[in-house]
């Protein structure tokens, strides 16, 4: 059984503290600056919750910092010497921020959205991996390869490049269904009316690629229903919907401009 340290109570912090406790791990403690939050999940697992870094145990095989991106340093920096790997799960720090805490540092990065009480598939998620030396980088991905077998390396570099596809390809949508949501419920209709229009436009980007299955009034150069769809928006949509279409008739070259 590999014994697991999580640091962090957190979205990303809740799913892998489950998942490797899924798979067999013990899970030693999580630690939280928040107690309350440190116990909520340290009670799913069987963990010690802990809210010092100053009990730390450490002797176990694995230490996970989940903690939002600003927060790593300052863990770092007040964690006693640990005798076992300690990883990190963003995107975008850099593996050397991790310098100061063991001589055996890893990156596990998980390329998915997380919420709390969403379930995720995390057999399907694509770990990206990155160590210290390649001792280490073995270490990592076998801990990763316990929860998926989609793992692959990237360095601090082109983990910023995934962390881009991240944002736009997850958050940037995720708003415009937000603003979708909105516009519906003006009219009284609820989100669920477009699902299956965003599962058949997802399942035919993957199978076709984004650009070739571009569709809509852009591609039509159909300037008179865009106006009056802007029209119709309030100026914060009105404006996306106009930067976003001018995107789409610029790439692909089309002859006309809203």
């Amino acid at each position: 059984m590999k014994r697991i340290v999580i640091i962090g109570s957190g979205n990303v912090a809740t799913h892998l503290a489950k998942a490797f406790a899924g798979v067999g791990c013990r899970i030693v403690q999580v630690y939280s600056r928040n107690s309350a939050h440190a116990l909520r999940l340290a009670s799913e697992i069987a963990a010690q919750p802990i809210d010092s870094l100053d009990r730390l145990v450490t002797d176990a095989d694995f230490y996970l910092i989940a903690v939002a991106d600003a927060a790593v340093p300052e863990i770092v920096e007040a964690m006693p010497a640990v005798s076992g790997i300690v990883a990190h799960t963003s995107g975008s720090v850099p593996l050397a921020a991790l310098a100061g805490a063991s001589g055996r540092t890893a990156v596990l990065y998980p390329l998915q959205t997380f919420t709390r009480d969403a379930d995720v598939r995390i057999d399907e998620v694509p770990f990206f991996t990155e160590a210290s030396d390649d001792r280490v980088l073995e270490d990592i991905d076998r801990f990763a390869h316990m929860l998926s077998q989609r793992v692959y390396h990237a360095d601090s570099a082109r983990r910023k490049t995934l962390h881009i596809a991240g944002v736009l390809s997850c958050n940037f949508v995720n708003y415009l269904w937000d603003c979708t949501a909105q516009v519906l419920a003006a009219d009284g209709y609820d989100f669920s009316v477009v699902e299956p229009l965003v599962r058949a436009t997802l399942d035919k980007a993957v199978a076709l690629g984004p650009r070739a299955s571009q569709t809509g009034p852009a591609m039509r150069c159909d300037v008179e229903v865009m106006r009056e769809h802007m029209a119709r928006l309030d100026p914060g949509m009105a404006g996306i919907y106009r930067d976003l279409t001018n995107a789409i008739i610029s790439t692909h070259n089309l002859n006309c401009k809203l």
